[in-house]
């Protein structure tokens, strides 16, 4: 990692590859911790003669273009083995192969997850004999699901590779969501989100995992906003296709609800039968035909250079390293849970919003017509604050700080909310709802800092799972927060808000502190030693991942 620690030969001559067979890292100077990180990035090599993670092709035939033999040399040169024009070219050509046809992925997945808020406008729950209770039901059922699914699907992916097992996923949840179409009662309704649940689990982490092979860590919190800028672009598409697809009630003596689901049904699915052939996997030798020889070997270098854990997504063939001891040590790693913290608690303040805005606006007199398209002022603030905030934490490499600018963005409006009397205008309400819902929303930035701070490929994997099963839980806790009897306007629940919003804030900075102090042991840890005593630590030292002293965390 060009932040801590590096790769000096990879050597995989066991049958099972474990960390201490694959990386040793080279001599390091022990006058001053500081020392690490250049030595590290200039002595930087990799061995492939008995590789059995990253094996070399034949390339008898043409040597010069094969991106095996391509790699090897530029590793053992360094970052200076390419120009800063060239990585460019690399990084803008993943941006258009990969990254464009991963925003529309998750616009597949926001949109069968998010349709169900348009149905509401309608007479959905009356035309199915349903209840709100039923409603509420239906929703736990899927999180439940998602969740139950989580893990699972990381195992899967590991295996099969998340080019495989990624567009069966899509598939499978975009045929169930145009099923829907044709629910009768109230256990089509039950049955048709827990299987959605259980097709949507664990694709965010797969998704996480697969563009960490692709990308520097610093380079990984904005491309990550697009990936959420697609899921807050995908609210306003919906709300557009809403106004429109619901105006078809009675077309062909179906209910309005009904064609929503089939038509955006189709256009998932088809996606997901796309993906199967749009999806570039790096763990093949050549990746995608957009790339040259040079530009494959130079992609496959920056990443392994900036983060050598990352070297086990380039295995080719199919191994399973996770185990029951993995999950659980991802689960209770005390660097790791702070962020887990962050991401069960930071954002229940803007969720109620979301969740309860068309409500709130019907509740205010506006038609269900103007309550979807009034929506989109939210979703469209939130995009342009995502970008920006994702944007800084990238260039300036710094991540605690933006939860802590979110609460205090939320804490005055949800004040407002509190302070508005019943009779106030309409319109003085939904400015604070609309800047409530459009946050500078850092979900993106904690993803990119649980996948630097794990420092190992396979928790990064099950590390990125934990993180979302705690969202997901998150956001079951935090749906019991309105209450009916707080209703039209919930000041009762917006007070909470303000609590965990401030809790939020000074969780962040707690872990500031927590990380500062840690890297500050390591850092006295290491100029206590010396060369021979660094060296038997290479050699010998169980400390892995995120807990060795040559790693310092990302704060």
């Amino acid at each position: 990692m060009s932040d801590n620690r590096a790769l000096s030969t990879f050597s995989a001559t066991s049958s099972s590859p474990t960390l201490e067979n694959v990386y040793a890292r080279d001599d390091v100077a022990t006058s001053t911790s500081e020392s690490i990180d250049e030595k590290n990035t200039q002595n930087l090599s990799l061995n492939l003669e008995n590789s059995e993670d990253l094996p070399v092709y034949n390339a008898k035939e043409d040597p010069e273009n094969d991106p095996d033999v391509i790699l090897a040399r530029l590793l053992k040169v360094g970052e200076s083995a390419w120009t800063v024009e060239e990585e460019k070219t690399v990084r803008r050509k993943t941006d258009w192969r990969v990254m464009i046809w991963a925003c529309c992925m998750f616009f597949s997945l926001e949109l069968d997850r998010a349709n169900i808020s348009n149905v509401l406008t309608t007479n959905f729950l009356e035309n199915l004999n349903i209840t709100t209770q039923t409603y509420n039901l239906g929703q736990t059922l899927f999180l439940i699901c998602f969740l139950v699914m989580e893990i699972p699907s990381q195992m899967i992916i590991r295996y099969f590779g998340p080019e495989v097992w990624i567009p069966v996923m899509m598939s499978s949840w975009g045929i169930v969501a145009l099923c829907q179409a044709f629910i009768k009662d109230r256990s089509g309704f039950l049955v048709t989100r827990a299987l959605l649940g259980v097709c949507e689990g664990g694709f965010i982490p797969g998704l996480v995992l697969y563009l960490s092979s692709f990308y520097k860590s610093h380079e990984l919190a904005i491309r990550f906003s697009w990936i959420w800028g697609a899921s807050s672009f995908t609210d306003i598409v919906s709300s557009l296709l809403a106004a429109g697809i619901l105006q078809m009630k009675n077309v062909h003596g179906w209910y309005d609800w009904q064609w929503l689901f089939l038509l955006e049904g189709i256009l998932t699915t088809v996606i997901g039968l796309g993906t199967t052939v749009m999806l570039p996997s790096v763990r093949k030798k050549h990746i995608s035909r957009v790339y040259t020889p040079r530009e494959v070997a130079i992609l496959r270098a920056k990443v392994i250079l900036d983060d050598d854990s990352k070297i086990r997504g380039l295995e080719r063939g199919r191994h399973l390293h996770i185990d029951i001891k993995t999950i659980l040590l991802s689960l209770f790693d005390r660097y790791l849970f702070p962020i887990y913290l962050l991401g069960f608690f930071g954002y229940i303040p803007s969720l109620q919003g979301k969740q309860y805005l068309t409500i709130i606006l019907k509740s205010m007199k506006f038609t269900t017509l103007q309550s979807n398209l009034l929506t989109i002022p939210a979703s469209a603030l939130c995009i342009i604050c995502m970008l920006i905030v994702s944007k800084c934490s990238d260039k300036f490499k710094v991540r605690w700080i933006f939860p802590v600018v979110a609460s205090l963005w939320l804490i005055p409006n949800l004040i407002a909310l509190i302070a508005l009397p019943d009779n106030a205008n309409r319109w003085a309400r939904f400015v604070p709802l609309t800047l409530i819902v459009g946050y500078p929303y850092f979900h993106p930035i904690l993803i990119a800092w649980i996948s630097q701070n794990s420092n190992d490929h396979e928790r990064r994997a099950i590390s990125a799972a934990w993180y979302n099963i705690f969202v997901q839980c998150g956001k079951i806790a935090g749906s019991n927060i309105y209450q009916a009897r707080d209703k039209p306007f919930y000041r009762v629940g917006n007070s909470a808000l303000i609590g965990i919003a401030t809790a939020n804030a000074l969780t962040a900075l707690a872990t500031k502190i927590w990380y500062t102090y840690s890297n500050r042991q390591r850092a006295r840890m290491l100029d206590n030693m010396t060369s021979e005593d660094y060296e038997d630590y290479k050699l010998n030292t169980k400390d892995l991942g995120n807990k060795r002293a040559d790693f310092r965390l990302y704060t």
